[in-house]
């Protein structure tokens, strides 16, 4: 392999560095992987040959520069989504030096590596009431095999403030006594409780399609492992129909993580501690959690109404008393 092959890289990126030597989770594996397509396509048609004869040379700060542009004016990504794009290609940079495959990339490497994140506004964080909560629930139908599925996903989901890829991947082997199982991001484990009545749907639904102990639980109908993009999908057309009898829902951008953030809100305003939410979602450190404060308003009136508004003295009578102001303000 000539040193400025780039494709000959990229596989000893992916099956030798982020699996053998870094073991990263295939979820981390497959965003990275997502980078690269798009990278490859970018620079093939921006040097006008095929992905198999790229180099080195093609991979230039002026290149990457430019693929960010792309995903951010052509592709519509966010800002977020631009870093984490810019994340990926840097350990692939870091990667290439480490493998001294030449001297003259250190330097166009360093300056790889020099391109910032870009910041971004964050939002608060958006959550659903009980209320809302209930009425997208309602929305699915449970006469058919899909809606009955998704209102059990959906249910959980509020129930454990499950990631929707930690949801994705349970299996029956998963849930003990009133409790699952989840794996979080970083491999990092935890149990949450459930309550008993979505116990026993689960129960219910896994003993009528018959799942094993190992299959997965949330399927499609041909017993297919069920998408992000397809359960986005499904609660799409639930907040749609939901909407005729929850005007609250309209206009608003609700996704499978506003769940997670629905739990998290109704913890809070229950009174459970910070620490203890932190440990409930998996976060790695509790400051994540701060975050539900800053979108709790009720919080923040009841703060309100420790503080006590300073009392402010009017002048009006004095200056209606004064003859001399009120000669001046008739001139």
């Amino acid at each position: 392999m000539r040193n400025d092959e780039l494709p000959e890289l990229i596989q000893r990126f992916f099956t030798h560095y982020l699996s053998a030597q870094r073991d990263l989770s295939q979820h981390t594996q497959r965003g990275y992987r997502d980078t690269f397509r798009l990278l490859l396509g970018f620079l093939a048609k921006r040097n006008n040959r095929t992905v198999d004869q790229l180099t080195l040379e093609n991979l230039s700060p002026a290149a990457v520069l430019a693929f960010l542009d792309f995903l951010e004016k052509q592709r519509a990504n966010s800002s977020r989504t631009r870093n984490l794009r810019l994340a990926a290609v840097r350990t692939f940079v870091r990667f290439v030096i480490g493998e001294a495959v030449g001297v003259s990339f250190i330097a166009v490497g360093h300056r790889i590596l020099a391109i910032p994140q870009k910041k971004f506004a964050k939002p608060v964080l958006g959550f659903l009431t009980r209320k809302e909560v209930e009425a997208v629930l309602a929305a699915m139908d449970e006469r058919t095999f899909s809606g009955k599925r998704d209102r059990l996903l959906f249910t959980l989901l509020y129930n454990t403030g499950a990631r929707i890829t930690e949801a994705l991947q349970l299996r029956p082997r998963d849930f003990m006594h009133r409790s699952v199982h989840l794996q979080g991001k970083g491999r990092k484990d935890r149990s949450v409780p459930l309550w008993p009545h979505v116990e026993r749907l689960l129960s219910r639904w896994c003993r009528e399609n018959k799942t094993g102990p190992d299959e997965l639980i949330f399927t499609n109908r041909l017993r297919q492992t069920l998408s992000r993009d397809g359960a986005a999908f499904r609660l799409s057309l639930a907040v749609r129909q939901a909407e005729q009898k929850c005007p609250s829902l309209k206009g608003r951008r609700i996704t499978c993580h506003t769940f997670r953030h629905s739990c998290a809100m109704g913890l809070l305003q229950a009174g459970v501690a910070l620490e203890v939410i932190a440990l409930w979602l998996g976060h790695a450190k509790p400051l994540t959690t701060h975050g539900y404060i800053e979108a709790n308003l009720k919080m923040k009136e009841a703060c309100l109404k420790r503080l006590t508004a300073p009392k402010l003295r009017s002048h009006q009578k004095s200056q209606n008393s004064s003859r001399l102001l009120a000669f001046l303000r008739a001139i």
